[in-house]
C-alpha cells in the first residue's frame, strides 16, 4: 500500500510535468496532439524512473536490466495511452451522443486535451501495475 501511495505522489508530479508539456506544446503552440503527448510522456517518464528507483521502490537491481524493463513498460503503457487518446478524441469529434459534452468542454480546453487527461488516468493504472510487478520487483537475494 505504501508503494502505491508513493507511486501516486510521484504520479501526480509526473502527470503535472506531462500535462504542462502537453499544454505548452499543444494548447499554446498548437503542435500536433500525438507529438505533444509523446514529448510530455518522455519528460514525465524520466522523472518517474528516477523517483521510483530512488524513493519509492528503493531499487538495488542492476540498472541496465531495470532501465530496459522500464522502457518496455513505458512503451507498452504509452501504447495503451495513445490508443485511449485516439479513441476518446475520435468519439468527442464524431459521436452525436456526446456532442453537447464536446461543446461544453470546448469552453475550457481543446477536446483533444481532455482526451489526453482521460488517457493519462489509464496510463497510471497500467504502468503502476507493470512497474511494481516487473520493473522494480526486488531481485532474489543470492546466498
Amino acid at each position: 500500500m505504501l508503494h502505491f501511495l508513493k507511486y501516486n505522489i510521484i504520479g501526480v508530479l509526473n502527470t503535472l510535468i506531462t500535462l504542462a508539456v502537453v499544454w505548452v506544446l499543444h494548447q499554446l503552440l498548437d503542435w500536433n496532439v500525438e507529438l505533444s503527448n509523446f514529448l510530455g510522456f518522455v519528460a514525465g517518464g524520466c522523472n518517474s524512473y528516477l523517483c521510483n528507483r530512488i524513493w519509492n521502490f528503493k531499487s538495488h537491481n542492476k540498472k541496465r536490466a531495470e532501465i530496459v524493463r522500464f522502457i518496455i513498460v513505458f512503451l507498452v503503457s504509452y501504447g495503451v495511452n495513445l490508443l485511449v487518446l485516439e479513441l476518446v478524441a475520435y468519439t468527442l469529434a464524431n459521436a452525436a451522443w456526446c456532442a453537447s459534452f464536446t461543446t461544453w468542454i470546448s469552453q475550457f480546453m481543446k477536446p483533444t486535451y481532455f482526451a489526453n487527461i482521460v488517457a493519462n488516468v489509464v496510463y497510471v493504472l497500467v504502468s503502476f501495475t507493470l512497474y511494481k510487478k516487473w520493473v522494480f520487483k526486488a531481485a532474489p537475494k543470492q546466498s
